[in-house]
Parts: structure tokens; C-alpha cells; sequence
């Protein structure tokens, strides 16, 4: 208790005599106009010099490159590493999920309707360079595709 009320009597001692303590808001705030109003009378009407100054000798080169020099040298070789032992795990060690199981199946199983879009720009494609379209009316007319009315809607177009 005696120390508390020793640093108390520093703190009174040390503080101006404003009436206002070092832990209230309006003590900082007075501070701070205060620090505003010696900032502003140093307010100086001349140019900047920029030769002679650090900005004269800084390169464009140093603001892009993103502190390269501050790297260490044997980062490369963890992040390989790191990256190496993931891959070993992920692709060998661990166990098949139901994901990946989904995974393993067609697309077209999964999307309905895009085989047949997939056709569609396919059979387009080679209709218009001339190719072989065969197998893509095999699998269209397979689907339920009317060709006809295919064609009709891309000459159409």
C-alpha cells in the first residue's frame, strides 16, 4: 500500500497542474492538440529537395521485387520438401474416400444434359471444318436426339 501511494505522489508530482490525471481521455487529447499545434508551425514552404535525398537512388526494381533479398537460403528446399511429403500422402498413404470414389465416374453421370450439349458443339464443330460426324450422330440419335431438327436449328444459326 505504501508503494501505491508513493507512485500516486510521483504521478501528481510529474503531471501539470491541470486538474486532469495521466489515465483520463482529456488529458491525451490535450496532448495531442497540443503536438498538432507545434507540428503545424514547422510547416515549411520550400521544395523538397529529391537529389541528394534516399529517393533519388531508390529503383523501380526494389518496390517490385517484394523484399526478395530478406528470403533465407534454404526456404526453396523446405517449401520442396513440404510439398514432396504432401503429395506422398495425399497420393499414396491415405485411405479412399466416398469423394473419391464419385470422382472416379463419368462427368456425364454426374451433370445431367451435358453430354448431349457436349455433342451438340462437337457435331457443330465438325459439320462446319468438314470432319467426320459419325460418332457423334451414333450417340446423339442414341440419346434420343432428333438429327434432323439438329440441323435445321444450326443451319439456322
Amino acid at each position: 500500500m505504501l508503494r501505491l501511494l508513493t507512485k500516486t505522489r510521483l504521478v501528481r508530482q510529474i503531471v501539470p497542474a491541470t486538474g486532469l490525471s495521466s489515465s483520463s481521455p482529456r488529458f491525451f487529447a490535450q496532448q495531442k492538440k497540443e503536438n498538432k499545434k507545434l507540428d503545424e508551425e514547422v510547416v515549411n514552404n520550400e521544395p523538397i529537395q529529391f537529389f541528394g535525398s534516399q529517393a533519388a537512388s531508390w529503383r523501380a526494381k526494389d518496390t517490385r521485387s517484394g523484399g526478395s533479398d530478406e528470403s533465407l537460403w534454404y526456404q526453396p528446399y523446405v517449401i520442396s520438401g513440404s510439398l514432396a511429403i504432401f503429395l506422398v500422402y495425399f497420393c499414396w498413404l491415405r485411405e479412399e474416400s466416398d469423394i473419391d470414389q464419385r470422382l472416379e465416374g463419368n462427368l456425364y453421370d454426374h451433370v445431367s444434359g451435358m453430354e448431349e450439349v457436349q455433342l451438340t458443339v462437337n457435331y457443330k464443330y465438325n459439320k462446319e471444318h468438314g470432319l467426320d460426324t459419325k460418332e457423334q450422330e451414333k450417340r446423339l440419335l442414341e440419346l434420343g436426339v432428333d438429327l434432323g431438327q439438329l440441323n435445321a436449328k444450326l443451319a439456322a444459326q
